[in-house]
């Protein structure tokens, strides 16, 4: 799941000047951000030098006096960054694979809306006086299958977004997707910095985590647990405790400093930080006993949460098998 450039948006507009449309636009690709979604903006190949006003296309725009200097910038970089979606090596002409696909819609062949009608990707808009807002679309598929099962038409809606607000209001709907595109482990570690970038995994966490297929049945706990921590970090008011909306224990002080269960919670620690041994932890559903170890910590940058470990319920003096 990633954010795609409506290209059809891409056109002048008389009422909004372009330094303020790629403000807007910067906004809602942040905002993007802040829910998880991959820090791309994939576009097609012309879309820096598609004219939004004054005969002058997007690139030139970012870099005008009269756009700000961030926004500008902002755009600028995402813009540039491949693969396209267009061309015959674009990531469109991937998606078909053996199939020839063409997306319309009202009659109009268009590129990004079919790539995110085919993959579910979160389509942005260009935001103009005729496209003030997002917009649900329809987009009609007309697909040839290279199996011989023949032609046939698809019809898909598809939501887009023109503003942080719109970002904000739909944002479970986007969260969800993004949980549904880490597909195990090992993608939840490459997309971490991006979906929780608020969390620093140890080694044994990070192990734990990579060795995870996603059909085990706690897997979407382990996305929901990482969020909801995420989101406390990001929350966290200073001078305030940490209060993750989430069920949490910690462990007794008798199973701390326990000879044989104590060492168990010396779980590695990111670096950086401070080894402490490890004793908040949540519980996850979907599996017997799953438990993971966490720290909130304060940096001078930003707040952040420690992972410790992952994984089976340790023993305790309560409970030493």
């Amino acid at each position: 799941m990633e954010p795609l450039l409506d290209e059809t948006s891409l056109v002048p507009c008389p009422v909004r000047p372009p330094g303020s449309r790629i403000q807007g636009l910067a906004t809602t690709m942040r905002a993007l951000d802040n829910v998880g979604a991959p820090r791309v903006l994939r576009a097609v190949r012309d879309a820096s030098a598609r004219d939004v006003g004054g005969g002058r296309g997007l690139a030139m725009w970012c870099f005008d006096p009269s756009t700000p200097k961030d926004a500008g910038r902002f755009v600028a970089i995402r813009l540039g960054k491949q693969p396209f979606i267009d061309g015959d090596d674009g990531l469109f002409s991937v998606a078909q694979g053996r199939r020839v696909i063409e997306a319309k819609v009202n009659d109009s062949e268009v590129i990004a809306c079919g790539l995110a009608a085919v993959e579910d990707h979160v389509l942005i808009i260009f935001a103009s006086d005729t496209r003030p807002a997002g917009e649900t679309l329809r987009v009609e598929l007309s697909i040839l299958e290279a199996d011989g099962d023949g032609f046939r038409k698809d019809s898909v809606e598809i939501q887009t977004f023109a503003s942080q607000g719109e970002v904000e209001a739909g944002r479970s709907a986007i969260v969800d997707r993004i949980e549904r595109s880490v597909a195990n482990g090992e993608l939840l570690l490459v997309r971490a910095h991006e979906v929780f970038p608020r969390l620093r995994l140890g080694d044994d966490a990070r192990t734990a985590v990579q060795a995870l297929s996603g059909r085990e049945p706690f897997f979407r706990q382990v996305l929901r647990h990482f969020r909801v921590l995420n989101e406390a970090a990001l929350a966290w008011a200073p001078k305030t405790a940490f209060r993750p909306a989430l069920t949490f224990s910690t462990e007794s002080i008798a199973t701390l400093e326990h000879g044989k269960f104590g060492p168990l919670r010396d779980f590695h620690t990111p670096d950086g930080f401070e080894h402490q041994r490890w004793s908040l932890h949540t519980k996850l559903t979907g599996g017997a006993g799953v438990r993971l170890y966490y720290r909130p910590e304060r940096t001078l940058d930003e707040p952040v949460v420690l992972i410790g470990y992952l994984g089976s319920h340790l023993p305790t003096v309560n409970f030493p098998t």
